[in-house]
C-alpha cells in the first residue's frame, strides 16, 4: 500500500467516531473506514457528515507518515519506539535474548542499541564483519585483530548462539592468519613473526586442519634469515649483519668486521659515506690508523676524543685535524693525548669558550689615570678601550697585568703597593685589593694554565709563587746557568704551546723560560742590543712574543733563533703589555 493510501485510510478511521457518536451512521460508516479503498464518497450521508467535521479532525489525528516511519528506524534523543537490546560488550551490537520493546516517545534503556545481531554480547571482538577479509557481514571472533575470523570460536558467552568459524587457525597471534607467508603459500595459514613473508618452519601446535601449517623460514624471527639460518648473525651489536639471505635496504651488505661495533660500511660518512671504517669516538671521521685490518684509514687523527676531527677549528684552519673542546672554533694550543696528526691551534685555554683571540684585545694600562689602552701593533696606536676608578689608589702604578684563564679577571701589580688588586674594567668599577700583602717590589707577573699566578720581584731577583688570598709561597732565587739573574725591568708571559712560563728581561736583553719547582732558566731569546723587556705577552696566533719598554715595541721569535721584527714605535710610553677579555 502507499503512503498516500495508507494517509487517507487512517484519516477516515479517526473521522467515524464522531460521526457514529453524532448522527447515527455507525453501520454504514464503520463499514466505509475499515475499507481500503473510496467507496464512502457514494454514501450521501456520510459524505455530508464527514464534510462538517473534517477540518476538526484533522487537525487532531492526522499522522505524517514520513514523521511516523522516522520515530520507528531512528529514535531521536527523547526516546523512539521499536525493539532495543542489550550491548553488555559494547561493540554496539544488540543481545538477541535480552531485548524490550519501547513505545514511540520513550527513552531506550542505557546500554542498548537498535539491532539484535550480536551472536556473544560477552566479547567486543565477536561481531558482525568483525574479520572483514573472511567476510563483511557474518558475525565471527577477531581476538587478535588481523581482519580473519577465528576458525574454531570460543561458544558465546552473552547470548546470540556463538560466532561462525572463519579461516584464522591461530586467533591470539596477529601474525599468523591465511596468505601471512606468501612466499612459501598465498593461501596457507602459516605464521609469519618476522615480516619476512616466509612461515616459521616450526610453528606452535601440531600443523592440524585448524592449526598453524609449517613454511621454511628457519629463523622466524629474522627478516634476513630464512634458508641460512645460524650463519646470519651481528656478533658485534652494530646493526650490520653477516652470512645472511638478505641484508635490510639501510644496511645493503655484510658488516666488513664483526669482531668491532666501531667498524662497518658508512661508518664514517664525512670521509666516506659507503667505505668501511672505523669511527669509536663517533664524530663521523673515520680513523686515520685502524686497527682493524678490513677497515680503511680515514682523516680523524684522534679517533678517542669526538672534539678532535678535521675542520674542528675553521678559525685557525678549516682542514686540518684539530681539537676544539670548548666550541668557539679555535684549536687548542695544547691539544691531550699527544697524537702525531692532532695540530695545534690558537686556543690558549680551550676549557673557557670566553678566552681565544677572537675575544681578547692587547691591553697595557696607563700610569695614574686608570685608562687602559688598546695597542695596535700595525701602527703603534694607542687608544683608550676602557677605565676603572683609581681615586683610592694614589700613586696608581701598574707594573704588569695578567688575565686568570680560570674566570677572565684581571690582576694588577703596582708600584709602592703590597697587594695585589683585580679590577673589572669593562663595568669601569673600582680595582679591589687581595686580603694578604706579599710585600715584594714586583716587575711581571703571569699565569700558567692551571691558573697559578706566578712573579716577578726585581728588586732582589726571586721568583713568586702567589697563594689565591695574595700571599706568598716560599720564595725562590731567579736564577740564570746557576748565577742569580740580574734583572731589571721585566715582563712575564705564559706560553701556551709549550706550557711554559716567560720572563723578559730589559737589563740583559734577553727572554728566559722559567722552572716554577726552582727558580733556574733557560734563555730561548738573546737579543741585548735591542731595547725591549718591560712588558711582555705571549701571542697564540704567530707563536711570537711581544715585548715593549717606553715606546719600542719586538716581535721576538722564542725558540733560539734570535730572530726578531721591530714593530712600529708605540704613541706613548708603556711598561705592561696583556691580552684582556673583549667588553661587550
Amino acid at each position: 500500500m502507499s503512503k498516500y493510501r495508507l494517509f487517507f485510510r487512517r484519516r477516515t478511521a479517526a473521522l467515524c467516531v464522531p460521526l457514529v457518536l453524532g448522527a447515527g451512521l455507525a453501520g454504514g460508516c464503520q463499514k466505509v473506514c475499515n475499507d481500503d479503498g473510496f467507496a464512502w464518497q457514494q454514501d450521501p450521508s456520510c459524505l455530508a457528515a464527514l464534510t462538517a467535521t473534517e477540518t476538526a479532525s484533522e487537525t487532531d489525528t492526522t499522522v505524517d507518515p514520513s514523521a511516523t516511519d522516522s520515530a520507528t528506524d531512528s529514535p531521536t534523543s527523547s526516546g523512539g519506539g521499536g525493539q532495543w537490546c542489550v550491548d553488555a560488550d559494547g561493540d554496539m551490537y544488540g543481545d538477541p535474548d535480552q531485548c524490550t520493546d519501547v513505545p514511540p516517545g520513550d527513552t531506550p534503556p542505557d546500554g542498548t542499541v537498535n539491532n539484535d545481531d550480536d551472536c556473544d554480547d560477552g566479547s567486543d571482538t565477536t561481531y558482525p564483519g568483525a574479520a572483514p577479509l573472511d567476510s563483511p557481514t557474518a558475525c565471527m571472533a577477531d581476538a587478535d585483530g588481523d581482519d580473519y575470523g577465528d576458525v574454531d570460536p570460543p561458544p558465546g558467552q552473552g547470548g546470540g548462539g556463538g560466532a561462525v568459524p572463519g579461516s584464522d587457525c591461530d586467533d591470539a597471534s596477529a601474525k599468523t592468519f591465511p596468505g601471512a607467508a606468501p612466499k612459501d603459500d598465498p593461501d596457507a595459514c602459516m605464521k609469519d613473526e618476522d615480516g619476512d613473508d616466509w612461515g616459521d618452519k616450526d610453528p606452535p601446535g601440531g600443523g592440524g586442519p585448524n592449526e598453524p601449517q609449517p613454511g621454511t623460514d628457519c629463523d622466524d624471527t629474522n627478516p634476513n634469515a630464512f634458508a641460512m639460518c645460524g650463519a646470519c648473525n651481528d656478533v658485534d651489536g652494530d646493526g650490520w649483519l653477516v652470512d645472511c639471505d638478505s641484508y635490510p635496504p639501510g644496511m645493503p651488505g655484510p658488516d666488513c668486521d664483526d669482531s668491532d661495533p666501531n667498524t662497518f660500511p658508512g661508518a664514517a660518512p664525512n670521509d666516506d659515506p659507503k667505505a668501511c671504517m672505523t669511527d669509536k669516538d663517533g664524530d663521523d671521521w673515520g680513523d686515520d690508523m685502524p686497527t682493524s685490518p678490513d677497515a680503511v684509514p680515514g682523516t680523524d687523527c684522534d679517533d678517542d676524543d669526538e672534539n678532535t676531527s678535521p675542520g674542528a677549528a675553521p678559525k685557525d684552519d678549516p682542514d686540518a685535524c684539530m681539537t676544539d673542546k670548548d666550541g668557539d672554533d679555535r684549536g687548542d694550543a695544547k691539544p691531550p693525548g699527544g697524537k702525531p696528526g692532532v695540530v695545534a691551534g690558537s686556543d690558549c685555554y680551550d676549557d673557557n669558550p670566553s678566552l681565544n683571540p677572537d675575544n681578547n684585545v692587547l691591553l697595557t694600562a696607563e700610569i695614574t689615570s686608570g685608562k687602559l689602552l688598546e695597542v695596535d701593533i700595525a701602527t703603534g696606536d694607542m687608544t683608550e678601550y676602557a677605565a676603572v676608578d683609581v681615586k683610592d689608589f694614589n700613586p696608581w702604578i701598574p707594573t704588569s697585568i695578567a688575565v686568570s684563564p680560570l674566570d677572565g679577571t684581571v690582576y694588577a701589580a703596582l708600584a709602592f703597593r703590597d697587594r695585589l688588586v683585580t679590577m673589572n674594567y669593562c663595568g669601569a668599577g673600582v680595582p679591589t685589593a687581595l686580603p694578604m700583602a706579599h710585600k715584594k717590589n714586583i716587575c711581571g707577573i703571569g699565569f700558567d694554565r692551571a691558573g697559578v699566578l706566578y712573579g716577578i720581584d726585581g728588586q732582589v731577583d726571586q721568583f713568586l709563587t702567589f697563594n689565591a688570598d695574595g700571599s706568598l709561597k716560599p720564595t725562590l732565587p731567579l736564577t740564570f746557568e746557576g748565577k742569580l739573574l740580574n734583572v731589571a725591568d721585566c715582563g712575564m708571559a705564559f706560553d701556551c704551546h709549550e706550557d711554559r712560563l716567560l720572563v723578559s728581561d730589559s737589563g740583559s736583553g734577553g727572554i728566559y723560560v722559567v722552572n716554577p719547582a726552582d727558580g733556574s732558566t733557560t734563555r730561548v731569546a738573546d737579543l741585548p742590543n735591542e731595547v725591549f723587556g718591560s712588558g711582555l705577552e705571549y701571542d697564540p696566533t704567530t707563536k711570537l712574543a711581544l715585548s715593549c719598554d717606553q715606546n719600542s715595541l719586538l716581535s721576538i721569535a722564542i725558540d733560539g733563533s734570535n730572530d726578531f721584527t721591530q714593530l712600529p714605535d708605540l704613541a706613548a710610553p708603556a711598561d705592561d703589555l696583556g691580552f684582556g677579555p673583549k667588553c661587550n
